[in-house]
Protein backbone atom coordinates (compact mmCIF):
# COMPACT_ATOMS: atom_id res chain seq x y z
CA UNK A 1 0.00 0.00 0.00
CA UNK A 2 0.94 3.67 -0.11
CA UNK A 3 3.45 4.66 2.54
CA UNK A 4 5.33 7.90 1.81
CA UNK A 5 3.33 11.06 1.14
CA UNK A 6 3.65 13.45 -1.78
CA UNK A 7 3.77 17.02 -0.46
CA UNK A 8 4.12 20.50 -1.92
CA UNK A 9 7.46 21.91 -0.81
CA UNK A 10 6.13 25.46 -0.91
CA UNK A 11 2.97 27.20 -2.05
CA UNK A 12 2.10 26.06 -5.58
CA UNK A 13 -0.37 27.70 -7.94
CA UNK A 14 -3.27 26.03 -9.72
CA UNK A 15 -2.49 25.20 -13.35
CA UNK A 16 1.23 24.52 -12.83
CA UNK A 17 2.38 21.64 -15.04
CA UNK A 18 5.27 19.24 -15.18
CA UNK A 19 7.24 18.13 -18.21
CA UNK A 20 5.75 15.20 -20.05
CA UNK A 21 7.05 11.71 -19.30
CA UNK A 22 6.69 8.31 -20.94
CA UNK A 23 4.62 5.40 -19.63
CA UNK A 24 7.79 3.38 -19.13
CA UNK A 25 8.95 5.98 -16.56
CA UNK A 26 5.83 5.25 -14.54
CA UNK A 27 6.60 1.53 -14.81
CA UNK A 28 10.26 2.02 -13.91
CA UNK A 29 9.19 3.78 -10.72
CA UNK A 30 7.54 0.53 -9.60
CA UNK A 31 10.95 -0.97 -8.83
CA UNK A 32 11.90 1.78 -6.40
CA UNK A 33 8.94 2.75 -4.20
CA UNK A 34 9.83 5.83 -2.13
CA UNK A 35 10.43 5.25 1.55
CA UNK A 36 10.51 8.94 2.42
CA UNK A 37 8.08 11.71 1.58
CA UNK A 38 8.32 13.10 -1.94
CA UNK A 39 8.29 16.90 -2.28
CA UNK A 40 6.94 18.63 -5.37
CA UNK A 41 8.26 22.06 -6.30
CA UNK A 42 8.63 24.27 -9.38
CA UNK A 43 11.91 24.56 -11.25
CA UNK A 44 13.50 27.68 -12.75
CA UNK A 45 11.26 27.30 -15.80
CA UNK A 46 8.08 27.23 -13.71
CA UNK A 47 7.44 23.49 -14.28
CA UNK A 48 6.53 21.06 -11.53
CA UNK A 49 9.46 18.92 -10.50
CA UNK A 50 10.34 16.38 -7.82
CA UNK A 51 13.42 14.57 -6.63
CA UNK A 52 13.63 11.36 -8.61
CA UNK A 53 11.29 12.74 -11.28
CA UNK A 54 7.63 13.63 -11.56
CA UNK A 55 6.78 10.05 -12.65
CA UNK A 56 7.99 8.83 -9.26
CA UNK A 57 5.88 11.51 -7.55
CA UNK A 58 2.81 10.52 -9.58
CA UNK A 59 3.14 6.88 -8.64
CA UNK A 60 3.74 7.68 -4.97
CA UNK A 61 0.74 10.02 -4.63
CA UNK A 62 -2.30 8.55 -2.92
CA UNK A 63 -5.49 8.60 -5.01
CA UNK A 64 -7.99 11.32 -4.11
CA UNK A 65 -11.13 10.02 -2.38
CA UNK A 66 -13.32 12.22 -4.60
CA UNK A 67 -12.58 14.33 -7.67
CA UNK A 68 -12.99 17.71 -5.87
CA UNK A 69 -10.37 16.60 -3.31
CA UNK A 70 -7.65 16.08 -5.95
CA UNK A 71 -4.88 18.67 -5.95
CA UNK A 72 -2.87 17.00 -8.71
CA UNK A 73 -4.23 15.57 -11.95
CA UNK A 74 -2.51 12.99 -14.10
CA UNK A 75 -3.09 13.99 -17.72
CA UNK A 76 -2.41 11.99 -20.87
CA UNK A 77 -0.93 14.04 -23.72
CA UNK A 78 -1.15 11.83 -26.81
CA UNK A 79 0.98 12.93 -29.76
CA UNK A 80 -0.41 11.59 -33.03
CA UNK A 81 0.97 8.17 -33.87
CA UNK A 82 2.86 7.71 -30.63
CA UNK A 83 2.42 6.06 -27.28
CA UNK A 84 0.75 8.44 -24.80
CA UNK A 85 2.92 10.68 -22.69
CA UNK A 86 1.79 11.90 -19.30
CA UNK A 87 2.12 15.03 -17.23
CA UNK A 88 1.10 16.30 -13.82
CA UNK A 89 -1.09 19.40 -13.52
CA UNK A 90 -2.27 21.11 -10.34
CA UNK A 91 -6.06 21.32 -10.15
CA UNK A 92 -6.03 23.71 -7.17
CA UNK A 93 -3.67 25.96 -5.24
CA UNK A 94 -1.54 23.99 -2.81
CA UNK A 95 -0.32 25.46 0.47
CA UNK A 96 3.19 24.59 1.71
CA UNK A 97 3.50 20.99 2.92
CA UNK A 98 -0.01 20.11 1.70
CA UNK A 99 -0.43 16.47 0.67
CA UNK A 100 -1.06 16.24 -3.08
CA UNK A 101 -3.72 13.62 -3.71
CA UNK A 102 -3.91 12.40 -7.30
CA UNK A 103 -6.73 11.78 -9.75
CA UNK A 104 -7.09 11.71 -13.54
CA UNK A 105 -8.38 14.46 -15.82
CA UNK A 106 -11.51 13.80 -17.91
CA UNK A 107 -9.77 12.84 -21.21
CA UNK A 108 -7.53 10.40 -19.33
CA UNK A 109 -10.53 8.89 -17.51
CA UNK A 110 -12.07 8.31 -20.95
CA UNK A 111 -8.89 6.64 -22.26
CA UNK A 112 -8.75 4.44 -19.14
CA UNK A 113 -12.45 3.58 -19.46
CA UNK A 114 -12.71 4.30 -15.73
CA UNK A 115 -16.05 2.99 -14.36
CA UNK A 116 -18.57 5.57 -13.24
CA UNK A 117 -21.14 5.05 -10.53
CA UNK A 118 -24.89 4.71 -10.95
CA UNK A 119 -27.75 4.70 -8.46
CA UNK A 120 -27.16 1.03 -7.69
CA UNK A 121 -23.75 2.05 -6.28
CA UNK A 122 -24.86 5.09 -4.27
CA UNK A 123 -26.81 3.83 -1.27
CA UNK A 124 -26.62 7.00 0.82
CA UNK A 125 -24.30 9.89 1.60
CA UNK A 126 -20.87 8.45 2.50
CA UNK A 127 -21.97 4.94 1.53
CA UNK A 128 -20.99 3.51 -1.83
CA UNK A 129 -21.44 -0.19 -2.65
CA UNK A 130 -19.83 -2.42 -5.30
CA UNK A 131 -22.57 -4.12 -7.34
CA UNK A 132 -20.18 -6.99 -8.12
CA UNK A 133 -18.98 -8.09 -4.69
CA UNK A 134 -20.86 -5.93 -2.16
CA UNK A 135 -17.77 -4.12 -0.82
CA UNK A 136 -18.65 -0.77 0.78
CA UNK A 137 -16.78 2.55 0.66
CA UNK A 138 -17.24 5.98 2.22
CA UNK A 139 -16.07 7.89 -0.87
CA UNK A 140 -16.73 7.43 -4.63
CA UNK A 141 -13.21 7.21 -6.08
CA UNK A 142 -12.10 4.19 -4.02
CA UNK A 143 -15.12 2.32 -5.41
CA UNK A 144 -14.27 3.42 -8.96
CA UNK A 145 -10.73 2.09 -8.52
CA UNK A 146 -12.12 -1.09 -6.95
CA UNK A 147 -14.25 -1.67 -10.08
CA UNK A 148 -11.35 -0.61 -12.35
CA UNK A 149 -9.24 -3.38 -10.76
CA UNK A 150 -12.08 -5.95 -11.07
CA UNK A 151 -12.61 -6.05 -7.28
CA UNK A 152 -8.94 -6.82 -6.59
CA UNK A 153 -7.23 -5.14 -3.61
CA UNK A 154 -6.04 -1.60 -4.30
CA UNK A 155 -2.26 -1.42 -4.23
CA UNK A 156 0.12 0.78 -6.23
CA UNK A 157 1.70 -1.94 -8.38
CA UNK A 158 -1.62 -3.37 -9.57
CA UNK A 159 -3.11 0.08 -10.18
CA UNK A 160 -0.22 1.41 -12.27
CA UNK A 161 0.11 -1.81 -14.25
CA UNK A 162 -3.57 -1.53 -15.20
CA UNK A 163 -3.28 2.21 -15.94
CA UNK A 164 -0.26 1.82 -18.23
CA UNK A 165 -1.80 -1.19 -19.99
CA UNK A 166 -5.07 0.67 -20.65
CA UNK A 167 -3.30 3.81 -21.89
CA UNK A 168 -1.07 1.76 -24.15
CA UNK A 169 -4.09 -0.07 -25.58
CA UNK A 170 -5.91 3.22 -26.14
CA UNK A 171 -2.98 4.78 -27.98
CA UNK A 172 -3.34 5.30 -31.74
CA UNK A 173 -1.35 2.83 -33.88
CA UNK A 174 2.18 3.98 -34.70
CA UNK A 175 1.98 6.41 -37.59
CA UNK A 176 4.72 5.10 -39.89
CA UNK A 177 3.21 1.64 -40.55
CA UNK A 178 -0.47 2.44 -41.29
CA UNK A 179 0.49 5.69 -43.00
CA UNK A 180 2.98 3.84 -45.20
CA UNK A 181 0.42 1.14 -45.99
CA UNK A 182 -2.10 3.83 -46.89
CA UNK A 183 0.38 5.52 -49.24
CA UNK A 184 1.35 2.21 -50.89
CA UNK A 185 -2.28 1.15 -51.38
CA UNK A 186 -3.12 4.52 -52.91
CA UNK A 187 -0.11 4.31 -55.26
CA UNK A 188 -0.87 0.72 -56.33
CA UNK A 189 -4.49 1.61 -57.07
CA UNK A 190 -3.71 4.32 -59.60
CA UNK A 191 -4.72 3.39 -63.14
CA UNK A 192 -6.09 4.69 -66.43
CA UNK A 193 -9.69 4.68 -65.15
CA UNK A 194 -8.92 6.42 -61.87
CA UNK A 195 -7.91 5.27 -58.40
CA UNK A 196 -9.05 1.77 -57.43
CA UNK A 197 -9.07 0.25 -53.93
CA UNK A 198 -6.69 -2.72 -53.81
CA UNK A 199 -8.88 -4.32 -51.12
CA UNK A 200 -12.32 -4.20 -52.76
CA UNK A 201 -11.86 -2.68 -56.22
CA UNK A 202 -14.03 0.39 -55.59
CA UNK A 203 -13.08 3.17 -58.01
CA UNK A 204 -12.48 6.83 -57.13
CA UNK A 205 -11.82 9.78 -59.40
CA UNK A 206 -9.47 11.41 -56.89
CA UNK A 207 -6.58 9.94 -54.94
CA UNK A 208 -7.76 11.72 -51.78
CA UNK A 209 -11.12 9.92 -51.88
CA UNK A 210 -9.34 6.58 -52.22
CA UNK A 211 -7.02 7.43 -49.32
CA UNK A 212 -9.96 8.09 -46.97
CA UNK A 213 -11.72 4.92 -48.21
CA UNK A 214 -8.65 2.76 -47.55
CA UNK A 215 -8.95 3.64 -43.85
CA UNK A 216 -12.27 1.78 -43.71
CA UNK A 217 -10.28 -1.38 -44.48
CA UNK A 218 -7.18 -0.70 -42.35
CA UNK A 219 -8.93 0.91 -39.38
CA UNK A 220 -6.36 3.71 -39.41
CA UNK A 221 -7.79 6.73 -37.53
CA UNK A 222 -5.14 9.44 -37.30
CA UNK A 223 -7.59 12.29 -36.55
CA UNK A 224 -8.77 13.03 -33.01
CA UNK A 225 -11.46 15.27 -31.56
CA UNK A 226 -9.85 18.05 -29.52
CA UNK A 227 -12.75 17.91 -27.03
CA UNK A 228 -13.02 14.19 -26.20
CA UNK A 229 -10.09 12.52 -28.06
CA UNK A 230 -12.41 10.29 -30.12
CA UNK A 231 -10.53 8.98 -33.17
CA UNK A 232 -11.65 9.38 -36.79
CA UNK A 233 -10.38 8.36 -40.20
CA UNK A 234 -12.58 10.68 -42.28
CA UNK A 235 -12.15 14.46 -41.78
CA UNK A 236 -15.79 15.12 -42.70
CA UNK A 237 -16.96 12.80 -39.91
CA UNK A 238 -14.63 14.54 -37.49
CA UNK A 239 -16.00 17.95 -38.51
CA UNK A 240 -19.59 16.77 -37.96
CA UNK A 241 -18.62 15.41 -34.55
CA UNK A 242 -16.88 18.66 -33.53
CA UNK A 243 -20.00 20.64 -34.53
CA UNK A 244 -21.99 18.52 -32.05
CA UNK A 245 -19.67 19.70 -29.30
CA UNK A 246 -20.06 23.30 -30.48
CA UNK A 247 -23.85 23.07 -30.47
CA UNK A 248 -23.75 21.49 -27.02
CA UNK A 249 -21.66 24.38 -25.73
CA UNK A 250 -24.04 26.93 -27.24
CA UNK A 251 -27.33 25.40 -26.15
CA UNK A 252 -26.12 23.35 -23.17
CA UNK A 253 -28.91 20.76 -23.62
CA UNK A 254 -27.50 18.71 -20.76
CA UNK A 255 -26.22 21.49 -18.50
CA UNK A 256 -25.79 20.53 -14.86
CA UNK A 257 -28.63 22.02 -12.83
CA UNK A 258 -26.32 22.36 -9.82
CA UNK A 259 -23.28 24.13 -11.33
CA UNK A 260 -24.47 24.90 -14.91
CA UNK A 261 -21.54 23.11 -16.56
CA UNK A 262 -22.54 22.38 -20.21
CA UNK A 263 -22.24 18.73 -21.26
CA UNK A 264 -22.66 17.19 -24.69
CA UNK A 265 -24.49 13.97 -23.78
CA UNK A 266 -26.94 12.80 -21.13
CA UNK A 267 -24.59 10.06 -19.95
CA UNK A 268 -21.85 12.70 -19.55
CA UNK A 269 -24.22 14.66 -17.30
CA UNK A 270 -24.99 11.54 -15.26
CA UNK A 271 -21.29 10.85 -14.83
CA UNK A 272 -20.65 14.49 -13.87
CA UNK A 273 -23.38 14.34 -11.20
CA UNK A 274 -21.94 11.19 -9.65
CA UNK A 275 -18.39 12.56 -9.63
CA UNK A 276 -18.99 16.11 -8.41
CA UNK A 277 -22.40 16.30 -6.72
CA UNK A 278 -22.95 12.81 -5.31
CA UNK A 279 -25.04 13.72 -2.22
CA UNK A 280 -27.22 16.15 -4.21
CA UNK A 281 -27.37 14.01 -7.32
CA UNK A 282 -29.63 11.19 -6.14
CA UNK A 283 -32.88 12.80 -7.24
CA UNK A 284 -31.40 14.31 -10.40
CA UNK A 285 -29.72 11.03 -11.34
CA UNK A 286 -32.90 9.05 -10.72
CA UNK A 287 -34.83 11.41 -12.97
CA UNK A 288 -32.25 11.12 -15.75
CA UNK A 289 -32.14 7.34 -15.57
CA UNK A 290 -35.95 7.21 -15.62
CA UNK A 291 -35.92 9.37 -18.78
CA UNK A 292 -33.39 7.02 -20.38
CA UNK A 293 -35.59 4.02 -19.62
CA UNK A 294 -38.68 5.80 -20.97
CA UNK A 295 -36.80 6.83 -24.09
Amino acid sequence: MWGALVLSRRGLRRGARSRTFALRELEDAEHAPPRENVYVDVDAGGQLCARGGVARAARAARPADAAPHAHALLCAATPRGREPRLLLRLAADAAPLLELRLWFDEPTLALLDMPFLTLRNIVATARYVCHECGAQFEQPNPLKLHLFLACAPLEPGALWRRVTARLRAAAPPPAPEPARLEALAAAWGRGARGHACVFCGKLYSRRYGLKIHIRTHTGYKPLRCRHCLRAFGDPSNLNKHVRLHARADERAPHACALCRKPLARRRDLLRHLRAHHAPDALAAGAELEAEELDG
